[in-house]
């Protein structure tokens, strides 16, 4: 039985704090990040779909496409991948998608290359060593580049380049030029380069040069590894999500990274153990009866993700719209009314709007072009203001961003870099019931979410319920056979209860019935 001052440590829930939850699942890991009390970030990986972003390969050029200066690589994959000229000779242009704006040095341009012809530099059935940029979208390949970079806490390793390049958010003059100093000393710069990431300000000497060394000695190793395998081959893997965000997000100002998974908990501790020791203190393992996104109340948060209207407090809603070109979200007041006039009504509606825009394109991590359409304000003044506010709320986010302008009719265009894989696209399918005009939960989906109900249920009855049937679709009821077997079995152990799986034609497939018995 815990006691109630170790019950507050794992279960924290001011409003001040910043909390990570990491939910581990046989075919699913989710993590949510909840920022004073706010679900801020969330991302999501699972072991059916293919992760490859960040991961080295040696490859081979199936093609050269002079007409779009660009060559296609078979690296192993179910698609080769997209190699274009910029992304061989233009390090700037590179680095710029592998970063995030915290960390962006000061890129010196190349606009001398600019005019490099792809036939000039690669040739068909030629051998080379490329790193995924990003991983394939629908019927596109993943993209690729040649300028390797090997991410670690504080630095990120660039082989290809000898120069050290450190992020424009450590300002100080005097520390910019301590963390040179540090790194200037280590010969093996002679050779190799990196950038300094926001998060090495004010580290010890120690930090920076133990993980500059390792950086190193990676490095070594894959090329060690390349050397000796024939293509297409995987010489480097990225991490899984959980160390990826671990290494990217989990900092000091995170009150505490609470996991579910005793397995993931101990390899999380390992990690901490080489990089960052001080954090060790701040994992907590979660143990609890009630699933941990269930105790916090995120399930119906998670749904929200992919719904295209978002309630305001206000009674004014945002209507997000995905084209394949273009994200447009309109921002509409709804019941909201106001208590003076319509102009007044308009701002109030905005700028809850432009607050919580930013939060919504994080959390779909939504990218491309990106056409805001406020409400109609006649005040410039409010204008302003709107537009000052998003501005603000936009600065947490670590995508490259950039804005124009609120325009006289209230329109903002802005761009967004995509951090990672669309979770709509990673957990959504067409519909077949409208022939792929709209989007419906995937097969998986559904049989995962089927679970976490089913246990809501047996949670909630106190372990009363001793026979459970579940009615669904059959293809629905094929994955809770098969893929979602180890799922199902442990909740049977678990709650010493029997379950009972049944296939009904006449239901949607979305729709999934639970009867006690």
């Amino acid at each position: 039985m815990r006691s109630n001052k170790e019950r507050k440590t794992i279960f924290p829930t001011a409003q001040n704090e910043k909390l990570i939850l990491v939910n581990i699942g046989p075919v699913e890991k989710r993590i949510a990040i909840l920022n004073k009390g706010e679900f801020s970030d969330f991302f999501m990986e699972r072991e059916s779909k293919e992760h490859y972003a960040g991961s080295i390969y040696k490859g081979r050029i199936k093609s050269v496409l002079p007409g779009i200066e660009a060559v296609f690589v078979d690296i192993g994959l179910s698609k080769n991948g997209f190699l274009h000229v910029s992304d061989v000779i233009d390090k700037s242009a590179v680095l710029r998608e592998m970063l995030s704006e915290d960390d962006d040095p000061a890129f010196k341009s190349q606009r001398k290359k600019h005019n490099a012809k792809i036939k000039d530099v690669l040739k068909s059935g030629e051998e080379v060593m490329a790193q995924v940029v990003k991983e394939a979208i629908g019927t596109k390949g993943p993209r690729l580049t040649t300028y390797i970079s090997l991410p670690g806490r504080y630095l990120v390793l660039t082989p290809y380049d000898n120069n050290i390049g450190i992020s424009r958010r450590i300002t100080d003059r005097n520390e910019r030029k301590r963390i040179r100093e540090i790194l200037s000393k280590i010969n093996s710069l002679n050779k190799v380069g990196c950038i300094v990431r926001t998060v090495a300000e004010n580290r010890t000497e120690e930090e920076l040069e133990n993980e500059l060394k390792y950086l190193i000695g990676l490095w070594e190793r894959i090329k060690s590894m390349s050397e000796k395998q024939k293509p297409p081959v995987k010489v480097y893997e990225e991490y899984g999500i959980v160390l990826r965000l671990i290494r990217d997000v989990f900092t000091e100002d995170v009150t505490q990274l609470i996991i579910d998974s005793k397995e993931e908990y101990v390899r999380i501790l390992q990690f901490l153990k080489a990089f960052m020791p001080s954090l060790r203190r701040k994992v907590k393992l979660y143990n609890g009866n009630t699933p941990l996104f269930q105790k916090y109340n995120l399930e119906k948060k998670i749904d929200e993700i992919f719904e295209k209207k978002v309630a305001l407090k206000s009674g004014g809603s945002l209507i997000i719209e995905q084209t394949e070109g273009v994200v447009v979200i309109d921002v509409n007041s709804g019941s909201f009314v106001g208590r003076e006039s319509l102009e007044d009504t308009a701002f109030k509606t905005n700028m809850e709007a432009a607050k919580e825009i930013p939060r919504q394109l994080m959390l779909r991590d939504i990218g491309g072009i990106i056409i805001i359409d406020f409400i109609d304000m006649d005040v410039k003044d409010h204008r302003d203001k709107v537009f000052q506010l998003l501005q603000q709320e936009l600065h947490p986010d670590k995508a490259r961003i950039n804005v124009r302008t609120i325009s006289q009719f209230g329109v903002v265009e802005m761009t967004r870099q995509r951090r990672r894989k669309s979770l709509e696209g990673a957990s959504r399918v067409e519909c077949p019931y409208c022939s792929g005009k709209g989007k419906i939960k995937s097969v998986e989906t559904i049989a995962i979410e089927t679970a976490r109900k089913l246990e809501r249920r047996l949670t909630q009855s106190g372990n009363k319920i001793k026979n459970i049937k579940i009615s669904s679709h059959p293809d629905v009821n094929t994955a809770l056979i098969s893929e979602q077997a180890r799922i199902l079995s442990g909740i049977q152990r678990k709650y010493r209860c029997k379950i009972e799986l049944e296939e009904d034609l006449s239901l949607h497939i979305e729709e999934v019935i639970l009867e006690e018995k």
